[in-house]
Formats: structure tokens, sequence, C-alpha cells
């Protein structure tokens, strides 16, 4: 994984927490249960499974990889609800400019080798809104 994968889903984060958030824990087995009713596989079983899994990586990888200083940095540019850029966290913390941004680099040097286990097909959040529409139809690619 390249940094700007880790830039991306560092600036995605609160949005995949809240879809983690309201799809519930995943479930202990991991299996994707029958809907009795309709004899199909519950299919937002993946989505759940999948939004925790990122949650939990880049949750851990902060936690447990980066130091105080860049975990600090790391959180208050990505990960909290008003998010700052490094010439506001440099003030807040009474540092330089260059030091806050090179705590930045090494931090997202670390969370890419922490996070390159993450499979593309799990970063990757598609849109089928296309399948639903009726006047919808394939065009093969250039």
């Amino acid at each position: 994984m390249d940094n700007n994968q880790v830039t991306e889903l560092l600036k995605n984060f609160r949005s995949y927490e809240y879809a983690a958030m309201m799809c519930g824990e995943p479930p202990e087995v991991e299996r994707q249960p029958l809907i009795y009713t309709e004899r199909m596989r519950n299919l937002t079983t993946w989505d759940q499974q999948r939004y925790n899994r990122i949650v939990k990586l880049i949750r851990g990888a902060v936690d447990y990889v980066l130091n105080d200083d860049q975990r600090t940095v790391i959180m208050r540019k990505y990960l909290e609800r008003n998010t700052m850029s490094l010439k506001e966290i440099a003030a807040i913390l009474h540092k330089d400019r260059t030091t806050v941004g090179r705590w930045h680099t090494e931090a997202i040097n670390s969370l890419a080798k922490a996070l390159h286990p993450m499979a593309e097909e799990e970063r990757e959040i598609n849109n089928f809104d296309h399948m639903f529409d009726r006047n919808w139809i394939f065009k093969e690619p250039a």
C-alpha cells in the first residue's frame, strides 16, 4: 500500500466508522447467514465485516504503530471531528511546522507498512445503484 492510499483511507475514516456503527458489530462466526424467508444470502453481512475490519485495522495501526507525537498529528489531521491543518497543529503543540510535517510523513510511512495486508477489495466501496436502474445498459469499455 502506498502513501496516497493510506491518506485516502485516513480521510475517509470517519465515513467508514459511521458505516460500521450503522451496520453493527460483525457476528462471531464469519459466514453469510441465510435469510430463510427469502432463501438467499444476507449481503449486508459482507459490508458489516468489511467496514468493521477497516475501522479496526486503522485504529489498531494508529494506536499501536505510531509514537505519541505521530499519533497526535494523525488524530488531529484526519481522525477527529474537526480536522486541522499541519500549521494549526504546529501552533497548538508549540512546535515548528517542519517538525510536525516530518512527524506526519513518518506516520504515513509507518501506517503504509502496517496497513499493507489490507486487500484492495476491502478498501474499495463500489456503487451498485446502476444495477437497479431499468434503463441502464452495459457499455464495453474502450
